[in-house]
């Protein structure tokens, strides 16, 4: 047996222009923010979309507006990272897989018009039920993709099946500034902390001196996403079901 570890990758070999599909407000920074930055400061085109109203993110009631709220902490996350207004669909939040031939249209339509060369989205392996529907609808829209865009999967709620790492480390007080931006989440948890932890731990196995944060992905083509599915969604069930 060889090991398997992820290759440490070169973020300057990555094309634009760039989307990130979020179902929420945050999960773009929190998955893959330090890459946003970085495409940022090259001067890449940048689109995120932030699928949902985020309307759930608030379940004690503490913010007046919460809608309001996540839409304005979400533009002013991105602007931190150097990206303009999202792209807003104000699907509702947590019911995407009730929505999903209207997200899989929406994501279609997306990848037609904005052709990207790299794209950010979530892992099928997701805790998160929207998060897990716009995977889907991104790899059931998949053919509408330039052949040669880089498919990198991120996870929000779990780490992904990752087969690429990205050094963050100059990048992580930009993305820090990001998470901050989130109060109404961050009452419930600490995002900017959690994040500091994540992107440490992504590093545990590189030797690299200096290389202190890193972002991971699993690197496909649109031509594997389906494949991907179909080899992850009966090891999911199987994992559901073995401590049962």
């Amino acid at each position: 047996m060889n090991h398997l570890f992820c290759p440490l990758l070169d973020k300057n070999a990555l094309r634009f222009p760039v989307l990130a599909l979020a179902a929420h407000p945050d999960d773009e920074v929190i998955g893959a923010g330090a890459m946003l930055a970085h495409h940022a400061a090259q001067g890449h085109a940048v689109t995120v979309v932030h699928a949902t109203d985020g309307a759930q993110g608030d379940p004690d009631g503490a913010t007046n507006d919460i809608v309001r709220t996540r839409r304005s902490e979400g533009a002013e996350a991105l602007r931190r990272l150097g990206i303009g207004e999202p792209e807003r669909w104000d699907l509702p939040d947590g019911a995407l897989p009730e929505h999903l031939a209207e997200l899989e249209q929406r994501v279609r339509a997306a990848f037609i018009r904005v052709q990207p060369k790299t794209l950010y989205s979530f892992w099928f392996g997701e805790a998160h039920r929207d998060h897990r529907a716009m995977a889907f609808a991104a790899m059931r829209a998949a053919d509408a993709l330039p052949a040669d865009c880089r498919c990198l999967l991120f996870g929000v709620n779990h780490f992904p099946a990752a087969s690429a790492l990205f050094d963050t480390s100059a990048l992580w007080p930009v993305k820090r500034h990001a998470l901050e931006a989130y109060a109404s989440q961050n009452v419930y948890f600490d995002i900017p902390g959690l994040g500091d932890h994540r992107d440490r731990t992504a590093t545990i196995n590189v030797n690299v001196a200096g290389v202190t944060h890193c972002e991971m992905f699993a690197d496909l083509k649109p031509a594997q996403l389906a494949r991907a599915h179909e080899l992850w969604a009966p090891l999911h069930r199987l994992l559901l079901e073995g401590g049962s």
